[in-house]
């Protein structure tokens, strides 16, 4: 199948609308496409407009009212909703310096770190009871503050104290949010601030003719006091092909901003016009006010719109914000990185002057297009259907990235070749990256610092999610699947002074076949899987809090996919 007719939860259809907006999809990916003058690579700069988020209210946990916080109290009885992946377009002729996949070793099956505390999250049961519709496939948003976690997957949330004990009753993000229960929401983020102990939480909204960004901010007891709810117009009127949405927004935070990053697709037409990056003043949403923001959109690199980069949780004071992206233009192979920075962040909230974002592109290891992922074969009674067992990995876009101990780190799905083995299957690549930055900007010698490849023989790693310790030791957690494993959750480690990762650490393992809707014949026949896995560093005690997807048990006639919460001690 053809990888413009993968699924994704992204943006959320009833089934009746997805036959419409699939055949906008399939001629968004395929089309050839015309963007904003391109950058050759090298070093780049770009120009914000400013802007003002728009505070649109309270909302608390506590207080919300069981219609409000709860769509349905039984099983769901509607269709499942479930939307095209908006993939990078292609650039016909680009060139990319390698063209078959890296060759890896193969890691072990048995950690050397345990864990201190694991437990289920939401999965597809909880999702659907709270909001009366089953969705595919678990988009995973992690926070912890040391004493609570809180989980927000897809538009269900859920907060646990550490050893995975309810403290509210899940509750939907739309609701949570101020939208409707028909709303087209998706792409959940949260995270809680250490520095200056503050919960953010953000996800996105359209319509045929809209699309806005939603934003929580909640400075005291994520439980019993308010979160204020902010939202930012992203429809640009102005755009190509607008009105447009924010698909796969990303989360991103230093000590002056918190940043939102997306991928601006036209609704209703074929239009891609690249990624845009908004940096928000941070303390000016800690005061509840009209927050100050800069706008910097129609993003390009390396002669095509940059798709997909990713904002960093930045730890410290870092002398600028710091962003990865891949590049892969054929969706094929690359063997390059794109590495921006956003300096002068202050000047969000003062107003005196503009930050500055630039870009440049550096040489990394390779890494290629991920292949779809082959697990055991299941069956589900409800649709009468006989599946395969193929889920998918999505693309080789970058995920979620860090900055600590002065340099950046993220982590990619890849297909690679495992030494021993003939054919092809998903593993890790990592990357550590040392910035510079000169005059403001990103300069020469930004560099790979480290970078490898993490592989198992006989399975598939989905949906790598990287953290690094203030000490140095780093972490990766992932899902795992085979032809005779069950999609499970796992984690590997690698110590500061150690050159690869350790074995593979399985926290939850999965027990039963993925039967999710989306593995039948009417939605594609590949099941989706994962779309990201999440964790933060909680600095109250120095662990790593981790979640990814799994299999937990047989679940209900749309599916069975589960989240697992990890805490882990480096």
């Amino acid at each position: 199948m053809k990888r413009f007719l993968r699924f994704s939860p992204r943006i959320l259809l009833t089934v009746g609308a997805l036959a419409a907006l699939l055949a906008v999809a399939l001629f968004a990916v395929s089309a050839r496409l015309s963007f904003a003058s391109p950058n050759t690579p090298g070093s780049a700069t770009y120009h914000g407009t400013r802007g003002h988020v728009t505070r649109v209210g309270t909302v608390t946990l506590s207080h919300l009212s069981a219609a409000a916080a709860k769509v349905g109290n039984t099983a769901s009885t509607s269709k499942p909703r479930v939307a095209p992946l908006r993939l990078q377009p292609k650039v016909p002729g680009a060139t990319t310096g390698v063209n078959h996949p890296p060759s890896a070793s193969s890691s072990n099956l048995s950690g050397n770190i345990a864990y201190i505390h694991s437990f289920g999250g939401v999965d597809l049961i909880k999702n659907d009871i709270v909001t009366n519709t089953p969705l595919e496939p678990p988009d995973e948003g992690l926070a912890s503050n040391g004493t609570l976690v809180a989980n927000f997957v897809n538009i269900t949330g859920d907060f646990y104290n550490t050893t995975g004990v309810q403290q509210v009753s899940p509750f939907s993000l739309n609701a949570f949010f101020g939208e409707p229960s028909t709303a087209f929401t998706s792409d959940p983020r949260v995270f809680y601030d250490h520095s200056t102990h503050t919960w953010f939480a953000n996800m996105f909204e359209f319509s045929s003719s809209e699309s806005h960004l939603d934003l929580a901010v909640n400075t005291g007891n994520p439980i019993l006091d308010p979160w204020t709810i902010y939202t930012i117009d992203t429809t640009d009127p102005s755009g190509a092909g607008c009105p447009c949405l924010p698909d796969y927004d990303v989360f991103g935070i230093d000590q002056n901003n918190v940043y939102i990053s997306s991928n601006e697709f036209s609704i209703n037409g074929p239009q891609f016009n690249g990624a845009e990056i908004w940096a928000i003043s941070k303390s000016q949403l800690e005061a509840g006010v009209a927050a100050n923001f800069v706008r910097f959109g129609s993003l390009s690199i390396a002669g095509q719109a940059a798709y997909h980069v990713q904002p960093a949780i930045s730890y410290g004071t870092p002398s600028a914000e710091y962003f990865l992206d891949s590049l892969d233009p054929n969706g094929t192979f690359d063997n390059r990185l794109g590495v921006w920075a956003l300096t002068n962040g202050a000047s969000v909230t003062t107003g005196s002057g503009s930050p500055v974002l630039s870009s440049t592109v550096i040489h990394s290891e390779a890494y290629g297009f991920p292949v779809n992922a082959q697990t055991p074969p299941g069956f589900n009674p409800f649709v009468d259907d006989s599946t395969t067992g193929v889920v998918d990995a999505d693309f080789d876009a970058m995920e979620e990235v860090q900055v600590i101990n002065g340099h950046i780190d993220g982590a990619l799905n890849t297909s690679i070749t495992i030494n021993g083995e003939t054919g092809t299957r998903d593993g890790v690549a990592w990357f550590q990256v040392t910035p510079k930055i000169s005059g403001g900007q990103i300069a020469s010698g930004t560099s790979v610092l480290h970078e490898g490849y993490i592989g198992v023989h006989g399975e598939y790693l989905l949906y790598p999610h990287i953290n690094e310790a203030l000490d140095g030791n780093m972490i990766i957690t992932c899902s795992m699947g085979g032809s005779s494993t069950f999609l499970s959750a796992v984690y590997t480690t690698k110590l500061a002074s150690a050159s690869n990762f350790s074995s593979i650490h399985t926290y939850g393992a999965g027990v039963d076949p993925d039967n999710g809707f989306t593995m039948t014949p009417e939605f594609g026949g590949v099941g989706r899987w994962g779309d990201y896995s999440n964790g933060e560093v909680n600095y109250s005690n120095g662990t790593v809090w981790l979640a990814s997807n799994y299999i937990p048990n047989n679940g209900d006639q749309f599916g069975n996919w589960g989240n697992r919460i990890v805490e882990v001690q480096l």
